[in-house]
């Protein structure tokens, strides 16, 4: 039996990002692309089978720390799969819930090695198919 293939949930609004991303790992992963908070809630309504959360701290509207607390609230079991990709903390709020965050991060921009180690740790920390 094939491996089972890693599903990965990217919350940005820089669509470059969403297909450099894409790019990079379609041999290994699904990558869903989300270009706001607003699609990242509809798209883990309709399916919240994801492997990795990928979000962008600083976003329209609703910003990654509200799709952070949504995830917390209604997808708890996601939470050990939520990392925040941060080019700074520029406000007030989002300084502060970085000094309370115990997630990882993911610093912007970053290199596409830095993907693959937060991927690889994912393949070894979740079980085999069908051993769920």
């Amino acid at each position: 039996m094939a491996p089972r293939t890693s599903r990965i949930l990217l919350i940005d609004d820089e669509p470059l990002l969403g297909q450099t991303v894409r790019l990079a790992v379609e041999d290994q992963c699904e990558v869903v692309f989300a270009s706001s908070g607003v699609d990242a809630l509809s798209a883990l309504e309709r399916d919240s089978s994801f492997d990795l959360i990928l979000c962008d701290l600083s976003m329209p509207a609703i910003s990654g720390i509200a799709v952070y607390e949504a995830v917390a609230e209604r997808y708890p079991h996601l939470l050990s799969s939520f990392v925040l990709m941060t080019g700074g903390a520029f406000t007030y709020t989002a300084r502060e819930f970085l000094q309370q965050y115990s997630g990882l991060t993911l610093q912007k921009p970053f290199r596409l090695e830095e993907l693959f180690r937060l991927l690889n740790r994912l393949n070894r920390r979740r079980p085999a198919l069908g051993t769920g």
